[in-house]
């Protein structure tokens, strides 16, 4: 008796570190209790009370997880749902993931008050095993199991006296067992699966996103936004345990990778319309994250449905879903995905066209940049000790006009120390100094155009030289270690670097293009170029990052379309340190 309450704290104990650890998250409950059987969903009622399904177990909790009521049910109760005061539940009795598809299940209605059954329903259609249900807009949707090796998820219709509509298919493609828990959230459907998948469909069950996050114990709507998550433990002779997280679904990206991060690809300037090979070697590099860093399209045009449609040419290319699938991908925009060649603030559907950016980089609901002017965002990953920040501005949203006058070879663009003028805009620069601030050992900022470059008629910081010095004030001030650049935009790929009254050198790693050639083939002037040559055919960036030496190494290369490495430039992390005397 001892050692089994010795093994119940011990549960409780890793239960709370686990979730306090791994979510992120400001709030947790967990579930008074411990149960025979593992968690298989949550959901909640209106006046805020929750509803466990531990397999056997229905159990009823207030918001802080004190139990409220308990029965046993059934083995195998699953995921669950409420509806006008009722709980509607997946129930499997057998035959679960069998590739005959002669699972036998039912759902099973229960009193929400009470907890006193009160209906059960066939649904011989789930052929593999009902495993989850979930209600939106008069219709339940009833998830489950699959054999192994299928490429894709089953959605099974039922009106509201489960009367069976039809069966959707997800393209998902694998997921271990299939489908556990479900839930419509924040205006679109997620799923949960076993093996740290979370699928994200529209309300007509198009594929919107695949994120590597763990959900498969429950998932529900969140009160204000964002979603409820369920986890749980088990111990063997002792039972499990269950909690529920409150996490933002702006969040998921940064904790879609949460071991050190080794490989982050980065690339602009994709001509939609044409052939890109290079998403072949992008994929062969295996990046845990790739940046798109501008000039993703080339839109150009203030007609919203002219670039919806080059943004889905780009979306169609095979490859490219391919990228989408296996890594994270962050983005930011340059003018010709912005809509307008060398646009700025004076673009008059900037508004608009920061709506379909974001509905084709599947932004989340919750994202700042769905409710906030400009596409600027960052996120963290890995653990404490091992941190990379990926910080992407917007360069056009904001920025002033530039000055003209005679072309020259970058373009017809020249310096101008007019006060007024701006770069990333007072809103964004204020976020800037905050983002420097958060804790990161390695920080990654992902400019549209060069940072570093001196002015030579081209589009860059260059152009605004009291912005450019408030970037380097800012990083002096700030006292952010670990940071270089990453830009794209000048159909070549380059290096720079400079060092005078900074802290530490600051990189600028320019990475152009994934497929659309410059047809001059000539650089512009670069006093700070590192390297002393430059790459003018289809390219992307790779960054490297060896968290095994005691002190980090970062290898930064340029790799073409036969795989070979071009450009390369290797750092240690000590020499991004702030001096701190």
């Amino acid at each position: 008796m001892i050692n089994r309450r010795l093994n119940l704290i011990a549960l409780i104990f890793v239960c709370m570190i686990s979730v306090m650890d791994s979510s992120g998250a400001a709030e947790w409950i967990r579930c008074e209790g411990v149960y025979p059987h593992h968690l298989q969903g949550v959901c909640q009622d209106a006046d805020g009370n929750l509803y466990w399904s531990f397999t056997t177990t229905l159990v009823k909790t207030d918001f802080q997880g004190k139990v409220l009521k308990k029965i046993k049910v059934a083995s195998h109760h699953g995921d669950l749902c409420y509806v006008d005061g009722r709980l509607f539940v997946a129930v499997n009795y057998g035959q679960f993931n069998n590739p005959a598809g002669n699972a036998n299940n039912e759902i099973v209605v229960y009193q929400a008050g009470t907890l006193q059954e009160q209906a059960r329903y066939k649904i011989p259609q789930v052929k593999y095993g009902a495993g989850g249900i979930a209600y939106h807009a008069g219709k339940f949707i009833v998830v489950g199991g699959l054999p192994n090796g299928v490429e894709e998820n089953y959605l099974y219709e039922y009106n509201e006296s489960f009367i069976f509509q039809k069966r959707h298919v997800l393209d998902s493609g694998w997921t271990r067992l299939g489908i556990q828990a479900a839930a419509f959230a924040d205006g679109v459907w997620w799923f949960g699966c076993y093996g740290n998948i979370l699928l994200k469909a529209s309300p007509d069950f198009e594929m919107l996103g695949r994120y590597r996050f763990d959900c498969g114990y429950g998932i529900e709507q969140a009160r204000g936004g964002g979603l409820l998550t369920a986890g749980g433990k088990s111990v063997a002779d002792v039972g499990s345990s269950g909690w529920i997280t409150k996490r933002l679904t702006h969040q998921m990206i940064s904790q879609q990778i949460k071991k050190p991060i080794t490989r982050i690809g980065f690339g602009s300037c994709i001509k939609q319309q044409n052939p890109a090979p290079l998403f072949t070697n992008i994929l062969d590099y295996q990046p845990e994250l790739f940046l798109f860093m501008g000039d993703n399209i080339y839109g150009d045009s203030d007609d919203m449905a002219v670039l919806k449609a080059k943004y889905q040419v780009l979306g169609e290319k095979p490859r490219f879903q391919k990228l989408i699938e296996k890594s994270v991908v962050l983005a930011t925009w340059d003018d010709h995905d912005y809509g307008m060649n060398d646009g700025g603030a004076g673009f008059v559907q900037r508004v608009a066209s920061q709506q379909v950016f974001a509905d084709f980089w599947k932004d989340v609901p919750d994202s700042p940049r769905r409710e906030r002017a400009g596409v600027y965002d960052a996120h963290v990953f890995g653990p404490a000790g091992k941190r990379v920040q990926i910080i992407l501005l917007d360069t056009r949203f904001f920025r002033s006009d530039l000055k003209t006058g005679p072309r020259r070879v970058g373009g017809p663009y020249y310096p101008d120390k007019n006060p007024q003028l701006t770069m990333l805009g007072e809103a964004q620069w204020q976020w800037l100094e905050k983002q420097l601030r958060q804790p990161a050992e390695v920080r990654i900022v992902v400019s549209s155009i060069q940072l570093v470059p001196p002015a030579a008629g081209q589009e860059t910081w260059g152009n605004l030289p009291l912005e450019r010095q408030r970037f380097l004030d800012l990083l002096t001030q700030s006292q952010a270690s670990g940071l270089f650049v990453v830009s794209g935009d000048r159909h070549w790929s380059d290096f720079s670097r400079i060092t005078q009254d900074l802290s530490y050198p600051l990189y600028d790693f320019t990475s152009s293009s994934i497929n659309q050639l410059h047809s001059r083939g000539t650089p512009t002037d670069n006093s700070h170029r590192l390297l002393d040559r430059t790459f003018h055919k289809e390219n992307f960036g790779t960054i490297d990052i060896d968290w095994s030496q005691e002190d980090p190494e970062i290898q930064v290369g340029i790799v073409d379309l036969q795989g070979k490495m071009q450009l390369s430039h290797s750092f240690k992390l000590s020499e991004l340190q702030v001096s701190r005397k």
